[in-house]
């Protein structure tokens, strides 16, 4: 893994990539950051040349031991992007809970025990990751889906992150979980991270589509910086919806524009009637995929009563992180 000076390295890159910029200029910056003349959020503006804004990352956190481990991989990830890391917990009395609870705690009692948790926590980072890490908490009285999508609608938030565990089958179709309920829902991209997953560089990307429009907003553009960073090689995956026609990629089109310098691949796999997300998530385990790319389609009442969203399904049981782009265009 890399840190604290591999973010500037890492904007030196992405940079080359797209303007070419001299060599004489690169070993210019280069001697100034040896002598310390330049910081960690060094800017290319004096070059001519429009920064990377690497905005915060948010992790959302409930102080479970999924939610724990997501908070290590969004701090390791803040630190590689050279970004700071919100932690964000959403106070409220459970509605529903499986654990005892004294029913005669007021919401400041339930507050007070959050922010006690919550200050050992940022003391904990603090004291695990030192300087490298730029960490802040939020704690703020509410639901978590809304203080998230609250929180993302005021803007500079590059990505919200969320821990997941596996669960009963009738919890994770009923009752999801924060990030899932999320996901689609707000501009940014939201990550799911497996209770178990380490953060390490995406340099290989699955990235599931359909042949329905792929939103090329704000979402798309954070995921192309990563990918530039990442050097990722891109794979587009498409699990046949029929037996009878030839992949089709159409809806790709405005993607290959998008990641003309990155090495990409289109994959179709076998139609297996009913085993859509089984086929794309057996495919991400045999080719060793870092991360996998989802799109949160959004969909009526009647069909959530009826269907198992396949963003829910792939959550819970995907071997990696999950990035969910919105619909929203």
């Amino acid at each position: 893994m890399k840190f604290p000076d591999q973010a500037l390295r890492l904007q030196i890159r992405m940079r080359w990539k797209r303007c070419e910029i001299d060599f004489v200029l690169l070993t210019i910056i280069k001697y100034r950051v040896e002598r310390g003349q330049v910081d960690h959020a060094f800017s290319f503006t004096n070059c001519g040349i429009n920064p990377v804004v690497m905005k915060t990352i948010v992790a959302a956190t409930d102080f479970s031991t999924s939610s724990r481990n997501a908070l290590r991989y969004a701090a390791d990830m803040a630190i590689d992007f050279g970004t700071d890391l919100l932690i964000v917990h959403a106070t409220h009395i459970p509605v529903v809970s499986d654990v005892y609870f004294d029913l005669r705690m007021t919401m400041e009692d339930w507050q007070a025990e959050d922010q006690a948790q919550m200050n050992k926590l940022i003391d904990k980072m603090r004291k695990d990751y030192g300087d490298a890490l730029k960490v802040r908490s939020k704690l703020k009285i509410g639901f978590g889906p809304d203080v998230i999508r609250e929180l993302v609608s005021k803007g500079k938030i590059g990505a919200v992150v969320f821990g997941i565990a596996h669960t009963e089958k009738f919890n994770e179709i009923v009752f999801g979980s924060t990030g899932t309920d999320v996901a689609g829902t707000v501009s940014c991209p939201i990550i799911i991270v497996p209770e178990k997953a380490k953060y390490k560089q995406w340099k290989n990307l699955a990235f599931a589509f359909d042949q329905q429009h792929i939103p090329m907003g704000k979402g798309l553009r954070i995921l192309k910086e990563w990918t530039e960073a990442h050097e990722s090689k891109i794979h587009f995956v498409n699990v046949m919806d029929t037996p009878f026609i030839e992949g089709d990629d159409t809806s790709l089109k405005p993607l290959y524009r998008k990641f003309q310098d990155a090495d990409v691949k289109t994959h179709f796999l076998p139609y297996r009637p009913n085993l859509t997300e089984e086929t794309l998530l057996d495919w991400v385990r045999r080719h060793k995929a870092s991360v996998m790319v989802i799109v949160a389609r959004k969909h009526n009442f009647l069909w959530r009563m009826f269907h198992e969203p396949t963003t829910k399904k792939l959550a819970f049981n995907s071997p990696v992180p999950l990035i969910i782009l919105s619909d929203q265009r």
